[in-house]
């Protein structure tokens, strides 16, 4: 019996200890496994922050309108709209009216100078094709262009003449653009611009003349800019002569 308590005693003190450690163990696990759950989730981080809103400024940015840009023209034209009444014996558009030279007994709207609208428009024949044009209008510059001023919409409503004009299919060729002047004047008290310039040709089938003279007043009115635009067959005296006095005549509007 003696050694059947000794064998006892040594048998109880090896359970306690397995107990002991198996108690410890589980202590370790628990604990372990605890703080992996309870501890903070990795995407609460700066970075996550970071990539988040990096990800809704993107998302902002590609859901915003790209502006649109105007591309401008060289030689604008507008769509015609007609606000004037000629007075008797005049054509007015814009804020000028000019005296029309019997020789000048065609009547067209719409004619051949850009950046004009309002406009009315007197015509010469020179010969079979050809013919010489008188305008008065408003000045309309291109929507979402800044205007220029009166000067410089005098001088590229001069060129458009030459780079965008009706050439009478080809007729006149080898066309160069000479002689340009453009000069500030005061016409019946409304102060502007003129610009001048002669479009010779190398060569043509024309019979009467081998240039046009391209002559364009800007002037600053109540009704805002308005132009008169003239296009003369050089050496036609009688087409130089009325272009001439359809300028002298040129009055704003009550004039």
């Amino acid at each position: 019996m003696t050694t059947r308590q000794t064998g006892g005693g040594r048998g109880n003190a090896l359970l306690l200890g397995g107990l002991s450690f198996a108690l410890v163990f589980l202590l370790i696990v628990g604990a372990t496994v605890a703080y992996l759950v309870l501890r903070p989730a990795a995407s609460s981080g700066p970075d996550s922050q970071s990539a988040s809103s990096s990800a809704s400024t993107t998302s902002t940015e590609s859901e915003s309108p790209t502006p649109t840009e105007v591309v401008e023209e060289r030689c604008y034209t507008p769509e015609y709209e007609r606000a004037s009444t000629n007075p008797s014996g005049k054509l007015l558009g814009g804020g000028l009216q000019f005296i029309p030279p019997a020789v000048f007994d065609g009547r067209e709207s719409a004619g051949p100078a850009s950046f004009l609208n309002d406009t009315q428009v007197a015509t010469a024949l020179v010969e079979e094709g050809w013919i010489s044009t008188i305008t008065v209008g408003a000045v309309d510059w291109q929507p979402g262009v800044e205007y220029p001023g009166n000067e410089i919409a005098s001088q590229k409503i001069a060129k458009c003449f030459f780079t965008d004009g009706d050439w009478g299919d080809n007729r006149a060729r080898e066309r160069t653009w000479d002689e340009e002047t453009t000069t500030p004047v005061t016409i019946a008290g409304m102060p502007g611009y003129t610009t001048r310039a002669i479009v010779n040709f190398g060569s043509d089938d024309l019979e009467k003349t081998d240039a046009t003279e391209i002559v364009v007043v800007v002037l600053e009115t109540e009704q805002g800019p308005s132009a008169l635009a003239l296009e003369t067959a050089v050496g036609v005296t009688d087409h130089e002569e009325a272009a001439d006095a359809a300028l002298e005549s040129l009055t704003g509007l009550g004039s």
